[in-house]
């Protein structure tokens, strides 16, 4: 059956991109289904292919939506906007109104390679501490985070319980450290098969990756951290920003 959309002066594409828009927000789309395709969206709405495209385009920019290439685009997670990227992740949740939890997968003491020493600004024979985790919100798993801190900054570090607290308040806490600096960089990828199993999506999705180094106040790197977001949940801020 053909809807017809052009009760208003707005451009085809832009009302038809609400009426999506308005389908997810009532349910009538959940996260996971299939848009219609851009074809079947023409017949439906009686608009032209390039109509449908550009309007599917726009929800895919803005994160309502994601493609997979061969298969179609599908009704994305609730994103989680603004997420900087730069402060602690616990933080920038909590921020949003929602619950950041963590799921530990190792923290151990390690000699770093030459690339790492020097992401950390360290000389050589410094101990660093590993610290893997699996981030969480409102208990899913949206983030792999992989972590690295110079142990001589913040020793008996393997003795927190990093699953209930903060790495940041620990390290302010514990250490008298204090995150004030970050520096990210950020790249789009696609979840490898250990990647899609830990953040419970499909091999192939998008994902954002996020490389950071955090500073204290004297400029001090503190944290050296490769972040790999569920690209379908997460837009971030570029830039430096003050986190203290």
């Amino acid at each position: 059956m053909t809807t017809t959309i052009r009760q208003t002066t707005r451009p085809l594409y832009q009302q038809l991109e609400q009426e999506i828009l308005r389908q997810i927000r009532h349910d009538e789309l959940k996260p996971g289904d299939k848009l219609p395709s851009e074809s079947e969206l023409s017949r439906r709405f009686n608009v032209s292919r390039i109509t449908a495209r550009r309007a599917i385009n726009n929800l895919i920019q803005q994160g309502y939506v994601y493609s997979l290439q061969g298969k179609g685009t599908f009704v994305a997670q609730t994103r989680i906007r603004e997420l900087s990227g730069f402060r602690s992740f616990s933080e920038d949740i909590r921020a949003r109104g929602m619950t950041p939890s963590s799921r530990l997968l190792q923290i151990r003491r390690i000699q770093p390679k030459a690339s790492l020493r020097a992401e950390l600004n360290l000389p050589a024979g410094i101990a660093v501490y590993r610290l893997e985790r699996i981030r969480l919100v409102n208990d899913e798993p949206v983030a792999y985070e992989d972590a690295y801190l110079p142990a001589s900054l913040c020793p008996g570090l393997e003795q927190f319980d990093f699953e209930k607290r903060s790495l940041f308040d620990v390290l302010r806490s514990e250490f008298n450290l204090n995150p004030t600096w970050a520096d990210a960089e950020l790249e789009a990828a696609a979840a490898d098969e250990t990647l899609a199993a830990r953040l419970a999506i499909r091999p192939g999705e998008p994902v954002l990756i996020a490389l950071r180094h955090t500073y204290t106040e004297t400029m001090t790197v503190i944290e050296y951290v490769r972040s790999v977001y569920s690209g379908k949940n997460f837009t971030f801020y570029t830039g430096r920003q003050y986190i203290g």
